[in-house]
């Protein structure tokens, strides 16, 4: 391992950085994040806001060159973000984070403390689902609307926030992406049957034919990997395939231009007749 000791001249001023990793694994970072990795003083690595399915740990620290990445919990940045901060007013200090550092909103308060204590933060950004979702399906990236998370029942209740802004956004043409839960410290990841079936739950409740059992879904297992995939089919008939692991997430398209139908049926395998029928004339 390279030693990283070095000799500063005057007051040495320290930086956070928040590093996106991408989607896939450790190959999926760009050179300029593997290069500030390799530099910094200290690193962590958080991996409970998504998961990547081919990460290793020790592949990434010898892709590094350095064993003294430090893994950490939810609770190690939220609840003693003060620590990191504190390191960071005299060190160079990264947090490595899955896909785009700030599509999960988790980590915006450690930089915001940060900034206020007049310490440097800097993003290197990385491949988000987010950004992945318009390549993947060949929906057009700019017909997007709010995002939301299917959650886990909470004490039985159901969130009706996912059925409130997919039904938003049909009404205003826009396509939804259903992120799913995700719980790493519980090992409890949501898959797209479990995502539908809440789902279903919902329309009983609600009746208002949001997630009716004819409505064009989209499932996406494991974007940004060599086995993704990707299937669009009316929701009765999606429910019933297998994606196999995670991460999964769910697309509910609105109204189609053409060529979007077109990729569907090309990149999504969906029913030729079915988005035929939803392209805006």
């Amino acid at each position: 391992m390279k030693e990283r000791n070095v000799k500063f001249k005057g007051k040495r001023m320290g930086e956070l950085i928040f590093i996106g990793m991408g989607l896939y694994s450790e190959k999926s970072m760009s050179v300029e994040a593997l290069e500030i990795a390799r530099s910094v003083d200290l690193i962590y690595l958080e991996r409970y806001t998504s998961i990547m399915p081919g990460l290793n740990v020790a592949r990434l620290r010898n892709l590094l060159g350095r064993d003294d990445i430090i893994e950490v919990k939810r609770s190690d940045l939220e609840e003693n973000m003060y620590k990191i901060i504190s390191e960071a007013q005299s060190k160079k200090v990264a947090i490595l984070i899955p896909g785009d550092p700030f599509i999960a909103t988790t980590h915006m308060a450690i930089r915001v403390e940060a900034e206020k204590k007049g310490i440097k933060t800097r993003v290197i950004h990385g491949v988000s689902i987010l950004t992945a979702i318009p390549g993947i399906t060949g929906l057009h990236a700019y017909k997007f609307g709010r995002v939301v998370t299917i959650t886990f029942p909470n004490g039985g209740r159901l969130s009706e926030t996912p059925y409130d802004v997919t039904k938003t956004n049909l009404k205003c043409n826009l396509h939804t992406v259903l992120l799913l839960d995700i719980r790493v410290e519980e090992g409890r990841y949501m898959t797209i049957k479990d995502a539908i079936s809440i789902l279903e739950e919902l329309e009983s409740i609600r009746g208002e034919g949001v997630f009716s059992d004819d409505r064009l879904v989209i499932g996406i297992a494991r974007a940004g990997s060599p086995d993704c995939k990707v299937r669009a089919d009316i929701l009765c008939n999606i429910k019933t395939l297998d994606f196999g692991p995670p991460p999964h997430c769910i697309v509910v398209p609105a109204s189609l231009h053409f060529t979007e139908a077109e990729a569907l049926v090309v990149l999504a395998k969906a029913p030729k007749e079915i988005v035929m029928r939803m392209v805006v004339k």
